[in-house]
């Protein structure tokens, strides 16, 4: 059948130009295309459809559903992994000059300023610019536009392990104590893309910059729940669910079905399988705040009123800074956080009762 190599799509795409729009906006698409179509021809659709959209032929990176593409991608794939309603974002928004189009000035300005005279072989500055998307998908940009980014990382590792003869100056130049290493918190942004985090945690070994042992690993689960946000009920509050980065695929599904089953509501929101500070509390306290701060306002701003946590570890750390994320963000925190068997507990009771 003719329509077996169909696909329904749902499109929402970021619109911005620096030159007319003082903040950028979406406009939504609806498409049927060819199983075989790529990204790139998804794009054209909507130029097709509203001129002022725009993307470069050159160098195409963008994010669908915040993680980077090259537009090469076969749209089947992605629908395959994110789903047929589909959010079209620039690489990095607030690089945007016109649409997907970047000031991308920044990506060889911090090849040269980082390295210097200390990288020298062609086949060095090659890797580098291979790793143009994983550049722009640093989540750490997202927070210190002066990160020298996860690109020059991973180049920095690189000549390390082929033996370069400046080891020493290489693990300085990114060893700067506000823009550097210390900011760097590892997450796999690119869509089918290589985890690199193994390769960033031998950098970090390098500098001693490995997570030191915290409080929040010491206590016991019973300590923990002493210092919990007293319930009594979970029955009115609207309830999220945050697992950081531990791949917990399936926990989402089965919580949403409990809290569907009793007298709460299931709240869902962006940062839920983000890492927010986590593993920079030790090497930069202020941006771990920043980024917790941010998880825990993604939260309460998607209407969420009680936050679980699957990893008590998060739990007592996110607890313990709080106050500081509050004065980081500047903004009052009105979240009641809780652990997962707390969260048992309560739904347990409601089921009893």
């Amino acid at each position: 059948m003719p329509f077996e190599n169909q696909l329904n799509i749902d499109i929402k795409a970021f619109f911005f130009n620096a030159m007319t729009d003082y903040l950028p906006y979406y406009k939504n698409f609806s498409f049927t295309v060819q199983k075989e179509t790529t990204l790139k021809e998804v794009l054209a659709r909507i130029k097709e459809q509203n001129s002022d959209f725009s993307y470069p032929e050159k160098d195409l990176i963008f994010r669908v559903n915040e993680l980077m593409v090259t537009g090469e991608e076969n749209l089947a794939d992605v629908i395959e992994i994110l789903g047929t309603e589909l959010t079209i974002d620039p690489a990095l928004k607030y690089r945007s000059d016109n649409g997907l189009v970047l000031n991308n000035h920044d990506f060889m300005h911090q090849f040269r300023s980082v390295f210097q005279r200390h990288l020298e072989t062609k086949e060095d500055l090659e890797y580098y610019i291979s790793l143009y998307p994983l550049h722009y998908a640093s989540e750490t940009l997202q927070y210190n536009r002066e990160y020298i980014g996860d690109a020059i990382l991973l180049t920095a590792h690189k000549m390390i392990e082929n033996g370069s003869e400046f080891k020493d100056e290489i693990i300085q130049a990114i060893n700067d104590e506000f823009d550097g290493i210390r900011c760097c918190e590892y997450e796999n942004n690119i869509f089918k893309g290589e985890d690199h985090r193994s390769k960033i945690d031998e950098l970090k070994a390098m500098l001693d910059l490995k997570e030191k042992k915290s409080f929040a690993d010491s206590i016991s689960a019973l300590t923990l729940r002493k210092h919990e946000h007293e319930l009594e009920t979970l029955e009115g509050h609207n309830v999220a669910l945050y697992i950081g980065n531990t791949r917990a695929n399936n926990l989402a599904i089965n919580i949403k079905e409990e809290v569907d089953n009793s007298a709460a509501n299931y709240v869902q929101f962006e940062m839920s399988t983000k890492l927010a500070g986590q593993t920079i509390m030790n090497s930069h306290s202020e941006l771990a705040h920043l980024k917790a701060g941010t998880m825990l306002l993604n939260a309460l701003d998607s209407g969420a009123d009680t936050l679980v946590f699957e990893n008590d570890t998060d739990l007592t750390l996110f607890r313990d800074a709080i106050g500081k994320c509050e004065k980081v963000v500047g903004r009052e925190i009105e979240l009641k956080l809780i652990s997962l068997n707390t969260f048992h507990d309560l739904i347990k009771q409601k089921v009893e009762a």
